[in-house]
């Protein structure tokens, strides 16, 4: 009889037990999630509905669909997530959806008033225009290339459609004034024409990694600070996305320098990951045209 009780006893000690492991175990499932883990959590639901995201500084994340982009904030999410855990997958499914509609709405909400102040023009090449998987508000450019227009917000990153252009009862070739307004006024608040000698040539451009490099081109007040330094016209070229190059016209006619001049440009190019145009500009009425 005591050894019939004592068998039931370890039998009930044993079932406890694993009963305990058991609770244990649900609690390490609803272990608290840090902000780094909550960040990567909304990361991978925001590519399992079928966009790119990755995350941002602190806590913030960013969603793309094509070329547009929004940077979700997180502090408040992470809050209520914080305050009531089990609620985890509702929240984080509210942010996935914002991002969605952020994008899907992208600028039908806002008037040029709204925007014109983040407007910026952008040099794109026929083939990127292509991954687009939409047809941009575009300004003419020579050779494969267009410039396109962007409302490059604090939070968000959008290119201008068509539509867009006339909802706001305007043209491309206004939205073109106001674009390149803005990115001679960014850059000369921020960046200064750099002039380095190369050989027995003076380059002058930037190269500012911002996003805007190759764009510069199109800038007339930028070109016309490159002239003042040459004290004569230049030719022009953006074999990258982050570089705007420039040399004296005059001295790309002589000898072998436009054969050196194009052998440089067309390297650099070919060697980019984030190639623009192997052409060299120049400007004649105003306008930049391809050089011979």
């Amino acid at each position: 009889m005591l050894q019939r009780a004592a068998l039931i006893a370890c039998l009930l000690a044993a079932a406890l037990a694993g009963c305990a492991g058991d609770g244990e175990d649900d609690s390490a499932d609803k272990a608290p999630v840090v902000e780094s883990s909550f960040r990567e959590v909304v990361v991978a639901e925001l590519k399992s509905a079928g966009l790119e995201a990755e995350p941002g500084i602190d806590l913030n994340v960013s969603a793309f669909e094509g070329p547009n982009r929004v940077d979700l904030a997180l502090d408040d999410a992470f809050a209520q997530y914080e305050a009531d855990p089990d609620r985890k997958e509702e929240i984080v499914a509210g942010l996935v959806e914002e991002a969605q509609q952020r994008l899907e709405e992208g600028l039908s909400e806002l008037s040029l008033d709204d925007v014109r102040v983040d407007l910026m023009p952008l040099l794109q090449g026929t083939f990127d225009l292509r991954t687009y998987g939409f047809q941009p508000a575009e300004g003419e450019f020579p050779g494969n290339a267009s410039v396109v227009y962007v409302v490059d917000a604090e939070d968000s990153y959008t290119v201008v459609r068509p539509e867009d252009v006339e909802r706001w009862g305007t043209s491309v070739e206004q939205l073109h004034e106001f674009a390149v307004d803005n990115l001679l006024r960014m850059t000369n608040e921020e960046e200064e024409l750099l002039c380095e000698p190369s050989g027995n040539r003076e380059l002058c451009g930037w190269s500012t990694s911002d996003g805007y490099d190759a764009t510069r081109m199109v800038v007339p007040g930028l070109r016309r600070q490159i002239v003042r330094e040459y004290g004569g016209p230049a030719a022009y070229a953006a074999p990258m996305e982050n570089v705007f190059v420039a040399l004296p016209l005059d001295l790309l006619e002589r000898g072998r320098t436009e054969e050196l001049f194009r052998t440089k440009v067309q390297r650099d190019f070919e060697t980019s990951d984030n190639p623009f145009s192997p052409e060299v500009y120049v400007e004649r009425d105003g306008k930049l045209v391809l050089w011979k």
